[in-house]
């Protein structure tokens, strides 16, 4: 309402001043168009007085639009920070569930090279071997990340593999010494047999009618006087009661 009245007195007071001025050309009377500049003045002056409420108003719906839009802001923002707040999360409980995943699955390959390895150090300490050793060693190697007991297990198991292994070759070397003295006195033995049935078999010569010596040699001086010589071997003249004679 305010504004209509500012504009109608507007208009009022430029038809008055309009007239105003025709007046001053032609010379004619002014009245008419004072009052009609007087009433347009108060009514630019009236519209004027009662125009700021809907200033007023037009402010404070325009102030209210800002609130609006502002608090509209706040909340995208907020929803937007909601939102990446909950995707991170989300990204840390899959971090969380893949690492928990990787080390779960880690144990449980521990554990199974941990059985496997058992097994094996517990075969090697009931036959103490170095085979059976190696093969408990390249399982407990095969550990992720080893196992201090079962390393301290093996390292026990090979001083008594050595120890064994000491006494084993200690064994194997008197074996061999024995068995070089057994061969050489068997060799011994056999060479000595052999000399005797060599001895045994000798041809010596004897004159029965001629005392009771043996000769290895028929022109023994010993048989010079001898009526008749015979050849025989040497165990057949120890068995008819020959001696050796002392001239060779």
């Amino acid at each position: 309402m305010g504004t209509f009245l500012v504009l109608m007195g507007l208009i009022a007071f430029c038809w008055g001043l309009g007239g105003l001025l025709k007046s001053f050309i032609k010379r004619k009377k002014k009245k008419k168009n004072l009052i009609i500049l007087a009433v347009a003045f108060l009514l630019m002056i009236f519209g004027s007085l009662i125009s700021p409420t809907p200033n007023y108003s037009s402010a404070k719906t325009t102030t209210h639009s800002e609130k609006i839009i502002a608090t509209n802001k706040r909340s995208n923002q907020a929803t937007k920070k909601q939102k990446k707040l909950e995707a991170e999360r989300k990204a840390e409980e899959e971090k969380q569930k893949q690492e928990a995943e990787r080390k779960a699955k880690e144990q449980e390959k521990i554990n199974q090279k941990t059985a496997e390895a058992t097994t094996a150090l517990e075969q090697a300490e009931a036959t103490p071997t170095r085979e059976n050793y190696n093969t408990a060693a390249a399982a407990i190697q095969a550990i992720p990340n080893g196992n201090q007991n079962l390393s301290h297990r093996l390292a026990t198991l090979d001083a008594t593999i050595k120890t064994n292994e000491a006494a084993e070759a200690e064994r194997q070397r008197q074996a061999a010494i024995q068995a070089e003295q057994t061969k050489q006195a068997a060799e011994a033995t056999q060479k000595e047999a052999q000399a005797q049935q060599q001895n045994n078999e000798q041809t010596v010569y004897i004159a029965p009618a001629h005392g009771k010596k043996y000769h290895f040699n028929p022109n023994c001086p010993g048989l010079n006087h001898a009526n008749s010589v015979v050849a025989i071997s040497l165990q057949e003249a120890q068995a008819q009661g020959y001696t050796a004679c002392k001239r060779e």
